[in-house]
Protein backbone atom coordinates (compact mmCIF):
# COMPACT_ATOMS: atom_id res chain seq x y z
CA UNK A 1 0.00 0.00 0.00
CA UNK A 2 1.11 3.00 -1.15
CA UNK A 3 0.64 6.12 1.36
CA UNK A 4 1.52 9.74 0.19
CA UNK A 5 2.80 12.06 2.77
CA UNK A 6 1.35 15.69 2.72
CA UNK A 7 4.43 17.79 3.57
CA UNK A 8 2.88 20.80 3.74
CA UNK A 9 1.02 19.97 6.30
CA UNK A 10 4.04 18.30 8.48
CA UNK A 11 6.11 21.99 7.67
CA UNK A 12 2.60 23.83 8.87
CA UNK A 13 2.62 21.63 12.08
CA UNK A 14 6.09 22.18 12.83
CA UNK A 15 6.22 25.93 12.13
CA UNK A 16 2.90 25.83 14.66
CA UNK A 17 5.49 24.12 17.32
CA UNK A 18 8.31 26.04 16.61
CA UNK A 19 5.72 29.83 16.54
CA UNK A 20 4.24 28.61 19.55
CA UNK A 21 7.48 27.18 21.62
CA UNK A 22 9.26 30.26 21.08
CA UNK A 23 6.74 33.11 21.98
CA UNK A 24 6.58 30.37 25.39
CA UNK A 25 10.43 30.90 25.52
CA UNK A 26 10.36 34.43 25.20
CA UNK A 27 7.63 35.05 27.95
CA UNK A 28 9.03 33.03 30.89
CA UNK A 29 12.38 33.97 30.01
CA UNK A 30 11.46 37.39 30.39
CA UNK A 31 9.46 36.82 33.04
CA UNK A 32 12.15 34.74 34.82
CA UNK A 33 15.40 36.44 33.97
CA UNK A 34 14.41 39.85 32.02
CA UNK A 35 16.10 38.17 28.68
CA UNK A 36 14.08 37.90 25.39
CA UNK A 37 14.75 34.91 23.38
CA UNK A 38 17.24 36.44 21.48
CA UNK A 39 19.29 37.56 24.04
CA UNK A 40 19.13 34.07 25.62
CA UNK A 41 20.19 32.45 22.69
CA UNK A 42 23.05 34.68 21.84
CA UNK A 43 24.59 34.55 25.68
CA UNK A 44 24.14 30.60 25.26
CA UNK A 45 26.44 30.95 22.45
CA UNK A 46 28.68 33.25 24.15
CA UNK A 47 28.78 30.71 27.13
CA UNK A 48 29.48 28.01 25.03
CA UNK A 49 32.81 29.67 23.94
CA UNK A 50 33.77 30.29 27.76
CA UNK A 51 37.50 28.61 27.30
CA UNK A 52 37.88 30.14 23.83
CA UNK A 53 37.54 33.50 22.12
CA UNK A 54 34.50 34.71 20.79
CA UNK A 55 34.53 36.83 18.14
CA UNK A 56 31.61 39.24 16.85
CA UNK A 57 31.98 37.23 13.72
CA UNK A 58 31.42 33.95 15.27
CA UNK A 59 28.03 35.20 16.71
CA UNK A 60 26.96 36.38 13.21
CA UNK A 61 28.02 33.14 11.29
CA UNK A 62 25.82 30.91 14.33
CA UNK A 63 23.11 33.31 14.71
CA UNK A 64 19.89 33.82 11.65
CA UNK A 65 20.51 37.31 11.85
CA UNK A 66 21.79 40.57 10.22
CA UNK A 67 24.93 42.18 11.73
CA UNK A 68 23.57 44.86 13.15
CA UNK A 69 20.70 43.07 14.52
CA UNK A 70 23.28 40.66 16.22
CA UNK A 71 24.93 44.17 17.31
CA UNK A 72 21.92 45.44 19.08
CA UNK A 73 21.51 42.27 21.04
CA UNK A 74 25.48 42.39 22.58
CA UNK A 75 24.85 45.50 23.15
CA UNK A 76 21.75 45.31 25.35
CA UNK A 77 23.86 42.18 27.01
CA UNK A 78 26.90 44.46 28.00
CA UNK A 79 24.31 47.00 29.39
CA UNK A 80 23.01 44.53 32.01
CA UNK A 81 26.36 43.50 32.39
CA UNK A 82 26.15 39.84 31.24
CA UNK A 83 28.92 40.33 28.26
CA UNK A 84 31.66 41.96 27.75
CA UNK A 85 32.99 43.64 24.29
CA UNK A 86 37.25 43.76 24.29
CA UNK A 87 39.56 44.81 21.01
CA UNK A 88 41.65 42.12 19.48
CA UNK A 89 45.81 43.26 19.84
CA UNK A 90 46.42 41.73 16.40
CA UNK A 91 43.31 42.84 14.29
CA UNK A 92 41.71 45.90 14.93
CA UNK A 93 38.69 45.19 13.23
CA UNK A 94 38.01 42.06 15.59
CA UNK A 95 35.93 42.43 18.52
CA UNK A 96 36.07 39.77 20.82
CA UNK A 97 32.58 39.11 22.96
CA UNK A 98 33.22 37.15 26.29
CA UNK A 99 30.83 36.03 29.57
CA UNK A 100 30.64 37.87 32.47
CA UNK A 101 30.54 36.41 35.90
CA UNK A 102 27.00 38.02 36.19
CA UNK A 103 26.21 36.15 32.37
CA UNK A 104 27.14 32.90 34.04
CA UNK A 105 24.93 33.15 36.84
CA UNK A 106 21.93 34.08 34.92
CA UNK A 107 22.78 31.76 31.91
CA UNK A 108 22.58 29.26 34.06
CA UNK A 109 19.19 30.01 35.22
CA UNK A 110 18.06 30.42 32.52
CA UNK A 111 19.45 27.32 30.69
CA UNK A 112 17.41 25.53 33.16
CA UNK A 113 14.45 27.25 31.97
CA UNK A 114 15.09 27.42 28.43
CA UNK A 115 16.00 23.50 28.61
CA UNK A 116 12.94 22.34 30.39
CA UNK A 117 10.58 24.26 28.03
CA UNK A 118 11.88 22.59 25.17
CA UNK A 119 12.02 19.04 26.40
CA UNK A 120 8.51 19.64 27.49
CA UNK A 121 7.30 21.17 23.79
CA UNK A 122 9.13 18.40 21.78
CA UNK A 123 8.26 15.29 24.19
CA UNK A 124 5.71 13.80 21.89
CA UNK A 125 5.41 16.73 19.32
CA UNK A 126 7.27 14.95 16.17
CA UNK A 127 4.82 15.81 13.73
CA UNK A 128 2.97 12.95 11.88
CA UNK A 129 2.28 12.42 8.53
CA UNK A 130 -1.27 12.87 7.17
CA UNK A 131 -2.64 10.34 5.09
Amino acid sequence: MNTQVDVAACWRELQGLYLSTAAELDRTLQQSVQLGLSEYEVLDLVAGYAHDECTMRNLVDLMPMTQSALSRIVDRLVKAGLVERNTCDYDRRALFVGITPAGTTVHAEAKRTYDGLLEKALSGAAPQPAQ
